[in-house]
């Protein structure tokens, strides 16, 4: 099963539709992006928006049958969680990314029965989702700021203690202010660095909420 993880890494599926965070015609005098960048996320055309094949083969690695994981955004990762059998829970606003996954993995057969996709951006589900305990979280999804404090703010406290939460595309400043607290912080220690683009933290207290700013090392002088 493990070859199957090269393989869909290998052949990267194109299940997202270039520009995944917003909707709205893209005004080329407020993004960074160059030019002929901007105009192929303008044209909305397949592309694959892979994690690095080495987070993925953690994951493989790392999670067991029968975890309750969750993720927000969708793609090569959601695969792996199916291979993994965990309950998984992929956030995604875009229905087609999910029906571009779920048909991806027929070709693979792959069992997708364990993974639940929920059509809905993450600020507006994660607040009113039922707050059973998650093994691990991967935070995914959009990358703009303040999205990645939110997706993390809202899945924290339903981590078990000893869980995990992985953070990709650590070197984006808008995920990076994210990573860089986790570092700081003595209720999650950093268990793994893939590469510098995705980030492993252990939560090692039972609740990241019951804190006051003069307890936080981020706030230290």
């Amino acid at each position: 099963m493990r070859q199957l993880v090269d393989e869909i890494f290998a052949e990267g599926p194109r299940v997202h539709q270039g520009e995944t965070e917003t909707d709205r015609p893209l005004n080329p005098a407020e993004s960074l992006l160059a030019p002929a960048e901007l105009a192929r996320l303008a044209r909305r055309e397949p592309v694959c928006w892979g994690i690095a094949k080495e987070a993925g083969l953690y994951l493989y690695d790392t999670v067991q049958p029968g975890w309750a994981t969750l993720e927000t955004g969708a793609g090569l990762t959601t695969l792996v969680f199916a291979l993994r059998k965990a309950r998984h829970t992929a956030v995604t606003p875009s229905a087609s990314e999910a029906t571009g996954i779920k048909k991806y993995a027929r070709t693979k057969r792959i069992a997708m029965r364990g993974v639940r996709f929920v059509v809905a951006a993450s600020e507006d589900y994660l607040p009113r989702a039922r707050p059973t305990p998650l093994d691990l979280v991967l935070i995914d999804g959009k990358h703009a700021f303040p999205w990645p404090v939110l997706d993390w703010f809202y899945t924290a406290e339903r981590l078990r203690q000893g869980g995990l939460m992985m953070v990709d595309d650590c070197a984006l400043p808008g995920v990076a202010q994210l990573a860089d607290f986790l570092r700081a912080d003595a209720r999650w220690a950093l268990r793994k660095d893939l590469g510098g683009k995705t980030l492993v933290f252990e939560k090692t207290a039972p609740s990241v909420r019951d804190v006051a700013w003069h307890m936080q090392w981020v706030n230290r002088s």
